[in-house]
């Protein structure tokens, strides 16, 4: 079936761990991952759908989703920061500056493709808020295991995303000489698959830990 793919099935697997583990969650943040994960399955289905079944370009689908995605983990890496008394304008910042790039980037292609470089300078930035987040943990004088942090495995998962997406797109042109004709099999589908697999098991984990914190702190 076209649907199903390592892909859809790491995201949607993370999805229904969400919906188990967060639902009752107390931080309003932490459940809006539910509907994030929603949207991202609902996104990946359409985008599957206007490529196979459709025949037509998805990229409209994943440059509206970018929007989203951008948002969202914007805010949630700000939503960590706040213990820390990170100003809130800096989101605002950054928000700002990246809806300048992807209009941008849009009106350079005439709305004709995806916005490969807005979404390759997201990357860039959410890798480096990821290692801003470690260099906080360290200077924190308050204890926690990392093993079961909720917070600490949701940012290695970004980090793995993040990273290995940069690293894809600084070495496109490399990776695109050794292209199959099958999209399914080409060296890029597969390296995104195993990024998926790392990001969506490290939050899986995480919504694991946020629910055992929770358990605890009733105890």
């Amino acid at each position: 079936m076209k649907f199903i793919s390592v892909n859809t099935a790491s995201e949607f697997i993370c999805f229904l761990v969400a919906f188990i583990f967060l639902l009752k969650d107390k931080s309003t943040t932490w459940k809006m991952l539910i509907a994030f994960l929603l949207l991202t399955c609902i996104t990946e289905v359409t985008g599957i759908y206007m490529r196979e079944f459709l025949q037509i370009r998805n990229y409209p689908v994943y440059n509206v989703y970018l929007l989203f995605e951008c948002g969202f983990t914007s805010y949630f890496f700000y939503h960590l920061y706040r213990p820390y008394n990170y100003p809130i304008k800096w989101l605002y910042v950054w928000y700002g500056i990246f809806m300048l790039i992807f209009l941008s980037e849009m009106l350079h292609n005439n709305f004709k493709g995806f916005t490969s470089a807005t979404a390759s300078i997201m990357s860039v930035i959410f890798v480096l808020a990821s290692l801003y987040f470690y260099y906080l943990k360290l200077r924190d004088e308050k204890f926690e295991p990392l093993l079961y942090s909720a917070s600490f495995w949701w940012v290695n998962g970004a980090l793995f995303f993040y990273f290995g997406s940069t690293a894809c797109n600084i070495f496109m042109d490399y990776l695109a000489e050794y292209e199959s004709i099958t999209y399914n099999n080409s060296i890029r589908y597969i390296i995104y698959n195993v990024l998926d697999v790392i990001m969506y098991a490290c939050w899986s984990y995480a919504f694991i830990c946020r629910y055992r914190q929770r358990k605890l702190s009733f105890s």
